[in-house]
């Protein structure tokens, strides 16, 4: 911002503190520290000191408090500068839940996956095709198990990184993930 023979100490020339401009305490010999002819940036309850008057970022406005607003680069610190600013992070922040389970039609005994719903099929890429597979799992008979779930997925490999729960699980559990092992195992 400038410089300054201070009040104490004999250091002569040195830079001011942003802090000490206008708050009322001459700290320097000659008052320029209290002369209103500082860069400002902003304007009302924004309007703070900056070192230059080159740019002026913008700032996260405060509902109340001093000093009003909070620079972006200190947004989301952890640290409660204006009273709602972490609430406003958090919620902010708050990512939806990936999808965990599939559409699944026929009582739940035919599941639709990846791009093969009805509806959006003829929207994938024209060189994907859907194929229906009979998932069964455990691959032998229990007493009172026998469920086959028919699965209508895509034919070729998927990259599973981004799937999660039924996705996932039948998309590698059929073998059409590509790097992908399927979480369920056969217990004989």
């Amino acid at each position: 911002v400038g410089t300054c023979e201070r009040r104490v100490g004999n250091a002569g020339e040195l830079p001011v503190p942003l802090a000490w401009l206008t708050d009322g305490i001459k700290d320097c010999i000659d008052g320029r520290d209290e002369e209103q002819m500082w860069p400002t940036c902003g304007v009302g309850k924004t309007r703070r000191f900056v070192t230059n008057n080159e740019t002026c970022e913008n700032v996260f406005i405060c509902l109340s408090g001093t000093p009003g607003y909070v620079e972006m680069s200190d947004l989301c610190d952890g640290i409660e500068t204006c009273g709602n600013e972490n609430e406003v992070c958090s919620k902010s922040r708050n990512t939806h839940q990936p999808a965990t389970s599939v559409l699944s039609y026929d009582k739940g005994l035919t599941k639709r996956l990846s791009f093969c719903l009805k509806g959006i099929y003829g929207l994938q890429p024209h060189n994907l095709t859907c194929m229906s597979k009979n998932f069964i799992f455990p691959d032998h008979e229990f007493y009172g198990v026998d469920t086959k779930t028919k699965l209508i997925l895509p034919q070729s490999l998927q990259n599973c990184d981004f799937m999660y729960g039924e996705q996932y699980m039948y998309t590698s559990c059929t073998n059409s993930c590509i790097n992908s092992p399927c979480p369920l195992k056969n217990f004989p």
